[in-house]
């Protein structure tokens, strides 16, 4: 798969941070190569606590995570006009049918004709980011006249800790280090998200993995990733 080629991207993960620590790097990489890329994150966590927070803290906090993302969305180099923030709540998007998921990638997809979905992997601990991939796998169905391909990244703390792990990485994209340097930066953005090291959320970890997956794939450094569907 050419990644210059690639017109349109659409990145697909849960949560705000998801698409950052899975394929920052990478978004980096297509949107100053020209790719329009655009996020589209259904949950964004605060809904999860609609129990403990009343309606105007819920609005403040949602209106300071837009912000959030905003500003990681500027560190990458994608349009923040291109963030599409759902309302499932973090954790519980299994209180909705895949169905309902479905139906709501299907509109984003449908408006933005991506040649590319990046996506969670299948075998993750986190319920919301199976959800994710079981939706992009449906939604992007092949018919004639309709071809997406879909890559599963990692997500440092989720990503192929259910056991036993399936998580084989069969597809690597090179980085700068002024991409791995905007991954990390988009990552600072989301404050309150970002450890001390050596959590898998740590910039230090971050930096690590990037050379680990170089190192695989005989470059500096790297994200990974697994082909879920492709056409030559």
């Amino acid at each position: 798969m050419d990644l210059s080629r690639l017109q349109k991207v659409l990145s697909f993960f849960a949560h705000p941070d998801d698409e950052t620590l899975a394929a920052g790097g990478t978004l980096a990489k297509l949107a100053a190569g020209g790719a329009e890329v655009h996020v589209a994150i259904p949950a964004t966590g605060i809904h999860s606590r609609r129990n403990v927070l009343d309606d105007e803290t819920m609005a403040r906090e949602l209106a300071d995570l837009e912000k959030d993302c905003h500003r990681a969305m500027t560190a990458l180099g994608v349009d923040p006009s291109r963030l599409i923030l759902g309302d499932y709540p973090d954790n519980e998007m299994d209180k909705f049918s895949l169905l309902h998921v479905i139906h709501w990638l299907e509109e984003i997809i449908a408006r933005v004709q991506p040649d590319l979905i990046l996506t969670h992997h299948l075998f993750c601990t986190n319920k919301d980011h199976r959800i994710c991939h079981e939706a992009a796998v449906v939604a992007t169905r092949p018919a004639p006249g309709r071809q997406v391909a879909i890559l599963a990244g990692e997500v440092p703390s989720s990503t192929g800790y259910l056991r036993p792990a399936q998580w084989e990485p069969n597809f690597h994209v090179a980085l700068s280090p002024e991409q791995l340097a905007a991954k990390t930066t988009a990552m600072e953005a989301y404050r309150g998200e970002v450890r001390p090291d050596p959590h898998p959320r740590s910039v230090e970890v971050i930096e690590a993995l990037a050379k680990v997956r170089g190192s695989e794939a005989g470059c500096s450094l790297a994200e990974a990733f697994m082909v879920v569907r492709a056409f030559g």
